[in-house]
């Protein structure tokens, strides 16, 4: 076989193969003997169906399975001779077969990009010291302890830390502002026992209207005070985006918290046999947190290093793909968090701009961790995938004989072994980075 192979720009190559007439013989013959063998012709007994009867009545499927075979077959020795590794076909110039019974193939294929890694061990990370420190479990109780309060009623003013419970009406250029929106914008204009909650000094409020909690803030059940709220301008309802609404409130009840004590009955109420044992709880918590940030920052630093140094192509059609399934999830987030088809349509350049900029970098570092992984002979075992495939049953808390059906007639375990070989590579990467750690910055910086 003739193999010659012209590189072209974008991860694409030109193949052209010519395949002599005794291969193609050889070939076609093992297909139509495999035909006569499984073949069920009427008035014929198994496998005693002539030759010419299989030639003619399977001629169709027996030329295309030749030239799928031949071409495949091409394929191959271009990867063993020319070191070609063939991501897909983009285009089949020609296929024919020659008078002399030699069969012509020249194909555009996709090509994985030629990289040229530097040297990937003992890359430099920074990262800060993470201690878990007695404040931050004192911190995390203390939190507890405010979610387990009870709320009591108090004749004092409020004041921060406290919760009220208010009425209130607004007026917008000296009309009621009810009379401005609409019927799911009404909490806006007016409410009754509405539920302040006042956040400890320093602590950003949670309100939809601005000013509220500072406002409410000093008064005594039966009170009353006025203030302007103003709007920010991206505010999602029009009739007040970016305007200055009055509020008339009326605290109708201050309510204190009534914080339980941190004692061993508190710490039995929330799965703990005593205060020490939650608090070693909550300690080992923090470390496991610690443990995968500085893990997932050490992998960041990693692959930053590892894309600014790296330079090549990148297929187009697999950066189209993960551009589209980037765009996928940003779209499903943006629904998540309250975006409309309106906010998509007005944010479309940046959003696939964005999309785009993030495939190219997943793409590139996919390629660039699968040389590292061929260089250093990491692999993934079937024992491996069984027990990825076992957790991914579990979190999804399904059969393992589902997902695993599932997976096969999607044909999805190549990309679950693929995620294990990035995911081994990158613990590899990992383990032998150098690790510097420093001081955080002082308070005051």
């Amino acid at each position: 076989m003739n193999i010659s192979v012209e590189r072209l720009p974008e991860c694409k190559a030109r193949l052209s193969a010519e395949i002599p007439a005794e291969t193609v013989k050889k070939t076609r013959r093992e297909i139509v003997s495999t035909y006569a063998t499984q073949a069920k012709v009427p008035g014929f007994r198994p496998g005693k169906i002539p030759t010419a009867v299989i030639e003619k009545r399977y001629a169709g499927p027996i030329e295309d399975e030749l030239k799928d075979r031949l071409a495949r077959s091409a394929y191959a020795e271009a990867r063993t001779k020319e070191n070609l590794t063939i991501l897909g076909i983009s285009e089949v110039e020609r296929e024919q077969f020659e008078a002399d019974g030699s069969y012509m193939l020249a194909v555009e294929v996709v090509t994985e990009p030629k990289i040229e890694i530097g040297n990937y061990k003992g890359i430099p990370v920074e990262i800060t010291k993470m201690e878990v420190s007695d404040e931050m479990i004192d911190g995390y109780l203390d939190n507890t302890r405010k979610q387990q309060a009870v709320p009591k009623d108090t004749d004092r003013a409020s004041k921060p830390g406290d919760l009220a419970v208010i009425s209130y009406v607004a007026t917008l250029e000296g009309e009621a502002l009810a009379d401005k929106l609409e019927t799911e914008a009404g909490p806006l204009a007016k409410g009754e026992d509405h539920w302040v909650d006042l956040p400890e000094e320093g602590q950003e409020p949670r309100e939809f209207i601005p000013g509220l909690a500072a406002a409410v803030v000093g008064l005594k059940a039966g009170e009353t005070r006025t203030f302007d709220s103003t709007f920010a301008e991206d505010f999602p309802v029009a009739a007040v985006a970016g305007k200055t609404v009055t509020y008339e409130i009326t605290v109708i009840q201050v309510k204190e918290r009534e914080l339980p004590e941190i004692n061993d009955d508190f710490a039995k109420a929330i799965g703990a046999e005593s205060v020490e044992a939650l608090r070693e709880r909550v300690r080992k918590q923090f470390e496991m947190q610690r443990e995968r940030m500085r893990s997932q920052i050490i992998d960041n630093q990693i692959l930053g290093h590892l894309n600014q140094d790296a330079s090549f192509d990148l297929p187009q059609h697999i950066v189209f793909n993960e551009t589209q399934r980037q765009v996928n999830q940003m779209v499903s987030r943006g629904y998540e968090q309250g975006m409309t088809e309106s906010d998509f349509q007005q944010n479309q350049e940046d959003l696939l701009k964005n999309a785009e900029t993030q495939a190219k970098n997943n793409v590139k570092t996919m390629f660039i961790l699968d040389e590292i992984a061929k260089a250093e002979g990491i692999t993934v075992n079937d024992n491996e995938l069984s027990q990825r495939v076992a957790m991914i049953a579990y979190q999804q808390q399904r059969p393992i004989k589902k997902v695993a059906r599932e997976l096969r007639d999607r044909n999805a375990y190549g990309e679950v072994r693929q995620d294990i070989l990035i995911s081994k590579t990158i613990e590899f990467l990992r383990s032998n980075a150098t690790v510097t750690e420093v001081d955080p910055p002082a308070q005051s910086e």
